[in-house]
C-alpha cells in the first residue's frame, strides 16, 4: 500500500569519511594493489584443485575483465573471474577486530580467507563487508580469494537493459581494523553503522537523532558513545554522550540553534559529525562524517523546493562507464566527470541505473547537487520470490549505505518495467519508507499503467522526435498528462537523441516517422541538437515538471546497440565516450545553465567537407547578440533569444572554402567549411 507522507521533509544527511590517521583507534587500509587475476574459477588454496588453468595476471583495483572486450562484436565476456591476494596480518593485531570491505563486485562475489568461505554477495553495485578476526593467522600472510561472476541469473537484478553489466572487483577494497573487542559496526548491510535523521530543520532550529549500531564479541562493559557535530571551524556546535547501549544500538539526540543550511549549488554547507566509542574513557573506535542540514518537498503544480525556495532541477543522467576502462573507474575519472557537470551548469544528477560509487555522493554533497539514486530494477523482471528478495536486499544496501548524504533526495525503485508488478512495487515502496521515512521514492517509466502511481513522485522517459512522433508533441503530452493527473508529481527522467560527431547535415528536417532513423546507421549531430533545443524550451516553460534529466551526459557501452554507425555504443551522450569531444548540444545547456562562464559556440564546426551550399548557422552564446562573417564579409547581426540561441536560416555558402566567423561580446568562434 502507498504510504502517505507530509512532503515537507527535513533531512540530516551524512557523508561517510573513513579515517586512516594513526591517532585514531580505527585503521582503514587500502588493499587495492597487486591482486592475482585469473579468467574463470580459481579454487582457493586448501580447497583442492578444480579451477581454471588460465594464466594469472597481476592487477590493481579497480579492475574489470571487460575493459578490452566491451565493444566486441562477439559480445563482452560474462562468466567467472578469480582474484587472490596475500595480506600480512601483524601479530599485534591480535585482540583487535579485522574486516574486509569491498565497495563493489560484479555481479556475484564469493569471498574466502585462508580457504574459509566468508559468504556470497549478490548485487553488483553495493558494498559488502565480512569480519575475518577469528579466521586469520596473526603474524603471517593470509590468502584472500574472491570469485566474481557477471553471468545473467534469474534470481539477480538487473535482468537486462541498454547497458553492459561488467564483471570484476571494479571498485576499491579495504582492510578495516578496530582497536577493541567492541566497535561501531562495519557489517550492518555494508554501511558505516551510523544513521542520522533530522526531526526538524529550519533556519532557526535543527533537531537531529543519531542511530548507531555497535558490535562486540563479548560485552559493552564500561562503554559509552560520544556523538558530536562540528562546524567548518571544527568547533563543537552540539554533543551528547550516551552510556546506555541497548541490544547493540545507541540513540542520541542533539540540536543546533540557527543552523547553516545545505542549500544546493548556491551554498553546499557541510558540518562534520564525530561518533566515538569509548571504554573506560579511552577511545576504541571512531567514525567521522560530513553532514548537511536541509528540507525539501515537491509540489504537483510548482515543482521542487529546497529550504522553502523553488529550485528548477536541471539534471543529467550518468552511467559509470568510460572508454577503455569500462566500469573500473578511479576517483580521478569521477572528478573528471564532475568537472563536465560543473561546466555544463547542472544542479541535479540521476545516477542510473544502479547505485554508483560512494565517492560520487561525497562529491555531490560538496558541490551541492540534488541526486536521484536507484536500484537496478530495470528492463525486465522475474516473477519469483528469489528475484524480489534480491531487489529488497539491494534496496536495503543502497539506502543504508548512503542514508546520510545531503545530495540524495530521491530513491528510485524501477526504470522502464512493464506488466503486472504493482504488488512487488508496493512492497519495495513500503520497505524504502520503513528504512528512510525522510526521502521521496520515485520511478522512471516509459508507458502508462497503475505502476506510475505507487511511488511518492514519478517521472517519464520520453523521446519525442527520436523514437516516435515530433519533438513538439512533448508539450501536448505533458500538458494532457498533468491535466488528467493533477495531484501526481511528474518529472522527466530521460530525453534526448543520439549523435555521431562524424555525421552531419547542413539543415536538419524532422522525419515523418523518426524511428527507422533512430534504429539505423545515420545519427547526424544536428538532429540531436534540434531535439534538445526544442525540449529545453518546453521543460523550462513548465514548473510542474519537478525535474528533468538529459539522457545521457556521456556516451556509454551497450553491446546490444547497432545504430548510428557506432556499434555497441549508445551515442545519446552530450560528450563522447572517451570524454574528448563535447557535442554541440552540450553548449546549448552550458549557455543556458552556466551564466557564470562566457560561452560562444558555433554549431556544426565538424562538418568541414560539405555537399550542400545552403545551411543553417546556429550559435549558442551568453552574449546579448552575435555577428556573422563569411570570408571576412559581415553577413548580419542578430539578437540572442531567450534560450541563448542565434540562428541564421538558409545561408548560402560559396563553392570552395568558406571561413565562417562568429563574434560576440562574450567571445568568438569560427570554422572553415568547404563546399564541393
Amino acid at each position: 500500500m502507498k504510504t502517505k507522507y507530509l512532503f515537507i521533509l527535513a533531512f540530516l544527511v551524512v557523508q561517510v569519511v573513513f579515517t586512516t590517521s594513526s591517532t585514531f583507534a580505527r585503521e582503514v587500509i587500502s588493499i587495492n594493489e597487486s591482486w592475482k587475476f585469473t579468467n574463470g574459477i580459481q579454487t582457493p588454496r586448501g580447497l583442492g584443485w578444480g579451477g581454471s588453468q588460465n594464466a594469472s595476471a597481476t592487477v590493481n583495483l579497480p579492475h574489470t575483465w571487460n575493459s578490452t572486450d566491451f565493444m566486441s562484436d562477439g559480445g563482452y565476456r560474462r562468466g567467472y573471474g578469480s582474484y587472490s591476494k596475500d595480506i600480512e596480518i601483524p601479530a599485534e593485531y591480535k585482540g583487535k577486530r579485522i574486516f574486509l570491505r569491498f565497495e563493489g563486485a560484479g555481479s556475484v562475489a564469493n569471498v574466502f580467507i585462508n580457504s574459509s568461505h566468508l559468504g556470497e554477495h549478490k548485487g553488483g553495485y553495493t558494498a559488502f563487508t565480512y569480519e575475518i578476526t577469528d579466521r586469520v593467522n596473526y603474524g603471517k600472510n593470509n590468502s584472500v580469494s574472491v570469485i566474481c561472476d557477471n553471468s545473467q541469473r534469474f534470481d539477480l537484478a538487473p535482468q537486462g537493459g541498454d547497458f553492459n553489466m561488467y564483471g570484476g572487483l571494479y571498485r576499491n577494497a579495504w582492510l578495516i581494523v578496530t582497536d577493541d573487542d567492541a566497535c561501531i559496526s562495519p557489517v550492518y548491510f555494508g554501511s558505516c553503522g551510523v544513521f542520522v535523521s533530522q526531526l526538524l530543520a529550519t533556519e532557526k532550529r535543527a533537531e537531529l537523532r543519531a542511530e548507531i549500531y555497535l558490535s562486540t564479541k563479548s560485552d559493552f562493559k564500561e562503554c559509552e558513545v560520544e556523538f558530536s557535530i562540528l562546524g567548518k571551524d571544527n568547533n563543537i556546535v552540539s554533543s551528547q554522550t550516551i552510556p546506555y547501549i541497548n541490544n547493540n544500538r545507541v540513540l542520541c539526540k542533539v540540536g543546533i540553534d540557527n543552523p547553516h543550511l545545505w542549500n544546493g549549488v548556491k551554498d553546499p554547507y557541510l558540518y562534520k559529525t564525530v561518533t566515538v566509542l569509548k571504554r573506560k574513557g579511552k577511545e576504541i573506535d571512531r567514525v567521522e562524517e560530513n553532514i548537511g542540514i536541509r528540507n525539501y518537498y515537491v509540489d504537483a503544480n510548482k515543482g521542487f523546493f529546497l529550504n522553502g525556495e523553488h529550485l528548477k532541477l536541471r539534471g543529467v543522467c550518468r552511467h559509470q562507464d568510460w572508454d577503455s576502462l569500462a566500469s573500473a573507474l578511479t576517483e580521478k575519472n569521477h572528478l573528471a566527470d564532475f568537472n563536465f557537470f560543473g561546466e555544463l551548469g547542472v544542479n541535479a544528477l540521476r545516477l542510473a541505473h544502479y547505485p554508483q560509487a560512494q565517492f560520487m555522493f561525497r562529491e555531490a554533497d560538496k558541490r551541492g547537487y540534488v541526486v536521484w539514486e536507484e536500484i537496478p530494477f530495470v528492463g525486465s523482471y522475474v516473477d519469483s520470490k528469489e528475484f524480489e528478495d534480491n531487489l529488497k536486499i539491494q534496496l536495503q544496501e543502497m539506502i543504508l549505505q548512503n542514508f546520510n548524504h545531503p545530495s540524495i533526495c530521491f530513491w528510485g525503485l524501477f526504470n522502464e518495467i512493464n506488466g503486472n508488478f504493482d504488488s512487488t512495487l508496493d512492497r519495495l515502496n513500503e520497505l524504502a519508507h520503513n528504512l528512510d521515512p525522510y526521502r521521496l521514492t520515485v520511478a522512471a517509466s516509459d508507458k502508462e499503467g497503475s505502476f506510475n502511481f505507487v511511488t511518492d513522485a514519478m517521472a517519464m522517459n520520453k523521446y519525442f522526435g527520436w523514437y516516435y512522433n515530433k519533438v513538439e508533441d512533448f508539450a501536448t503530452y505533458y500538458d494532457n498528462w498533468h491535466k488528467q493527473n493533477p495531484n501526481t508529481k511528474i518529472g522527466l527522467s530521460e530525453y534526448g537523441g543520439g549523435a555521431n560527431t562524424n555525421q552531419h547535415v547542413g539543415q536538419f528536417v524532422p522525419e515523418e516517422d523518426p524511428r527507422p532513423t533512430s534504429r539505423g546507421p545515420w545519427h547526424p549531430e544536428e538532429k540531436q541538437t534540434a531535439i534538445h533545443q526544442s525540449t529545453l524550451k518546453m521543460i523550462t516553460e513548465r514548473d510542474f515538471i519537478w525535474g528533468s534529466f538529459v539522457w545521457n551526459m556521456f556516451d556509454f557501452g551497450s553491446n546490444i546497440q547497432r545504430a548510428g554507425g557506432l556499434n555497441h555504443l549508445n551515442d545519446k551522450g552530450l560528450v563522447t565516450y572517451d570524454r574528448k569531444t563535447k557535442k554541440d548540444a552540450f553548449f546549448l545547456y552550458k549557455a543556458n545553465w552556466n551564466k557564470a562562464e562566457k560561452t560562444t559556440h558555433l554549431c556544426s564546426k565538424r562538418y568541414t567537407e560539405r555537399k550542400e551550399n545552403i545551411t543553417d548557422i546556429i550559435v549558442f552564446t551568453t552574449a546579448p547578440s552575435a555577428k556573422l562573417f563569411i570570408n571576412g564579409k559581415q553577413v548580419g547581426t542578430m539578437n540572442t533569444d531567450t534560450y541563448a540561441t542565434v540562428v541564421w536560416k538558409n545561408v548560402k555558402l560559396s563553392s570552395g572554402k568558406n571561413l565562417v566567423e562568429i563574434k560576440t561580446a562574450d567571445g568568438n568562434d569560427s570554422a572553415e567549411w568547404t563546399v564541393k
